[in-house]
């Protein structure tokens, strides 16, 4: 695979915020709730945009608008990752990608590295006891390290999750955090794709979105962000920490687009 020029974080915030632009395009569409969220969120609170050195862009769902997004999204220019087996489109770690084909992040022990993407996660309900809570996101975050596991080609990631294909991983994941038994619960989490687990509330945060400024856009999220953000990122969450992926993206060339 071919590409040309390395793309800036100001050029990649640039692209990144298209994506971001075209799925709050389909979500206003047809009706699905969204929430900006992570770095994302933090960096419309506290910049109005982009944390200036960010490079990627994240968004929240709960499981039963992400089931309808990943099912239904259409685009002229992005693609969706979700479960994706193509050899140019490889990705199933539980939770969506929205990329831009035109361009490509080299990395050798993964099948297909995107390079400018908006990372889709589902929120899903989780027990209201908090020491069931516990042993349950503990499973959750299991199942979801071997699933991320089981697609990369270095030996420390085939040791982990060799007993099993990549499906049986993908199947035991997808129906264990769709255990009915929570589906009522008002507490839900951002468990699948997250590394800190901190992103645990209510429900009703998605009951109240407001519109909030990003760059010169307005995307939904919470209403209630300082509880949301003081959860993630702690109480000082508005004294910057400079920090990113620091992934290189690079532009394809057009014979490989």
């Amino acid at each position: 695979m071919e590409f040309t020029k390395e793309l800036t974080i100001p050029e990649k915030q640039k692209m990144i915020l298209e994506v971001m632009k075209d799925i709050d395009r389909f979500c206003r569409e047809n009706g699905i709730r969204y929430s900006l969220s992570s770095g994302t969120l933090l960096g419309s609170v506290r910049h109005k945009g982009f944390i200036p050195w960010d490079d990627d862009g994240d968004l929240e769902m709960l499981r039963e608008d992400f089931d309808r997004f990943v099912k239904t999204y259409k685009s002229d220019k992005y693609i969706l990752l979700y479960n994706s087996r193509e050899e140019n489109a490889f990705f199933a770690s539980g939770y969506a990608k929205v990329c831009d084909p035109t361009t490509v992040s080299p990395d050798k022990i993964v099948k297909y590295n995107p390079g400018i993407f908006v990372d889709i996660f589902p929120i899903d309900p989780l027990p209201e006891d908090e020491n069931e809570r516990k042993i349950f996101v503990h499973k959750l975050k299991s199942l979801a390290n071997r699933l991320y596991h089981r697609q990369r080609k270095d030996i420390i990631s085939i040791l982990k999750s060799y007993r099993h294909s990549l499906d049986w991983w993908w199947n035991k994941l997808d129906k264990t955090v769709r255990d009915p038994k929570y589906a009522d619960s008002p507490i839900v989490g951002h468990i699948i794709g997250s590394v800190s687990c901190r992103a645990i509330y209510n429900r009703n945060f998605f009951d109240n979105l407001e519109e909030k400024d990003f760059e010169d856009c307005k995307f939904y999220a919470f209403k209630d962000s300082d509880e949301y953000l003081t959860r993630v990122f702690g109480a000082d969450y508005m004294t910057p920490r400079k920090w990113n992926h620091n992934t290189k993206v690079y532009l394809l060339n057009e014979q490989n687009k």
